[in-house]
């Protein structure tokens, strides 16, 4: 584990902070188990190309949709309800995916649930974490939540490998187990929500759509999420056709996690000090390269190379976007603000899968020049609209983010 994670997961570290990240590395490392074996679970069921597609973007539509209410709720009963209930109610869906009795078509019924339950969560995840810290330090925050991820990632594909060559289902018992293991900790995270934010938060308008430090972010999340959820879909058939089984498709998903973990730690220090411009519109530009070279390669030790370079580019894009959004709202709107980032990370998951994930039906190549093109694009909105530096100065000394707004406009 990295040094950052070691802090973050460190009793001695603040308390809050400590058992939030600690349940979502339990939380995580479960519901990772998950991303190898889906689409060979669908196929094992008789789906096809576009039913994996399907299977896989049925539960991030339905994590879309409910993102921005969620995130109104967190802003109106606290995050604490959300981030237990939510957490609950996977694992209750998880019981039916594991007996994995019934149609195929409701067996993703039942991961549609679990995505529902899955978008209330992450909105006041993120409030919690952002109310757990301040301007100076928030990138390293979210450079920690993906360090703990990154654990998750490591070991979880791994376990989900592993559990697959005695049952494919099992991979959802064990996604139910591990998330409801995790609730025990998260048990202990205060409400981080103060009672006259909650006041406020019932009549204040937030036009994000003006802010350019939640939707110039929110986009680049879109276009990445995209790219994340094609090669969900598409990766474990990318390596089969090549001759690797589920075992070594596993092993490449967690060696992915590697350089991201280690290198978290200098990477949330960078978000924090320098231009997040000059981090994130080379990193999606880097990342567009690699994706677009997949489909020429054929041999396993050229593609995990191109793997690690594909991390190490990743690292710092997604602390330094939600970091922006963290400096951006204030307490009262923070659940919003983090349910607009939710609901374009999680609609270009959507799509990624959906409709990038069908195009490999089509051509190999289809979908990692379709992710390639949108990377390209996230780098230009991103070089052109991010806030620049002098606009991260404590909140009471700078300006509004906001175009001028009038009155009479509501939420």
């Amino acid at each position: 584990m990295t040094g950052m994670a070691r802090v973050a997961l460190s009793p001695s570290a603040r308390a809050p902070v400590f058992w939030l990240l600690f349940g979502q590395v339990v939380m995580f490392t479960g519901i990772a188990a998950i991303f190898p074996i889906a689409p060979l679970y669908v196929s094992a069921h008789g789906g096809g190309a576009v039913v994996v597609a399907l299977f896989i973007a049925s539960p991030l539509l339905g994590n879309t949709l409910v993102q921005y209410p969620a995130g109104r709720l967190c802003d109106r009963i606290g995050r604490r309800p959300l981030l237990i209930g939510s957490r609950v109610g996977f694992s209750l869906f998880s019981i039916g995916l594991f007996v994995d009795a019934g149609p195929l078509w409701l067996l993703t019924l039942l991961r549609t649930f679990q995505g529902l339950t899955s978008g209330a969560y992450v909105p006041a995840l993120r409030a919690a974490l952002t109310d757990l810290s301040d301007e100076e330090n928030r990138g390293r925050r979210f450079a920690q939540l993906q360090a703990c991820e990154m654990v998750g990632l490591l070991v979880g594909p791994l376990l989900g490998g592993s559990v697959a060559l005695w049952r494919l289902s099992g991979v959802f018992g064990v996604a139910g187990l591990a998330v409801l293991a995790g609730v025990l900790p998260m048990m202990r995270v205060p409400e981080t929500l103060p009672g006259g934010a909650v006041a406020s938060a019932l009549r204040r308008p937030f036009p994000w759509w003006r802010m350019r430090g939640v939707i110039v972010p929110a986009l680049g999340l879109a276009a990445l999420g995209a790219v994340f959820s094609m090669y969900d879909v598409v990766w474990p058939q990318y390596l089969t056709v090549r001759g690797y089984g589920p075992l070594l498709i596993g092993l490449s998903i967690s060696l992915f996690a590697v350089p991201i973990l280690l290198l978290a730690r200098p990477a949330g220090r960078l978000v924090d000090r320098v231009d997040r411009r000059a981090l994130v519109t080379p990193a999606f530009v880097t990342i567009a390269a690699t994706a677009a070279s997949y489909p020429f390669m054929r041999a396993l030790p050229v593609i995990l190379i191109v793997g690690t370079v594909e991390a190490v580019a990743m690292v710092a894009i997604e602390p330094s976007l939600f970091a922006v959004i963290g400096d951006t709202a204030s307490e009262d709107v923070r659940g919003r603000a983090m349910g607009v980032g939710g609901f374009f990370e999680f609609s270009g998951l959507t799509f990624g899968a959906a409709a990038l994930g069908s195009l490999y039906g089509v051509a190999e190549g289809l979908p990692f020049w379709g992710g390639s093109t949108l990377l390209v694009g996230a780098a230009l909105v991103c070089a052109l609209g991010l806030p620049s530096p002098e606009m991260r100065v404590p909140r009471r000394q700078r300006a509004p983010e906001t175009f001028p707004i009038r009155e009479k406009e509501v939420v």
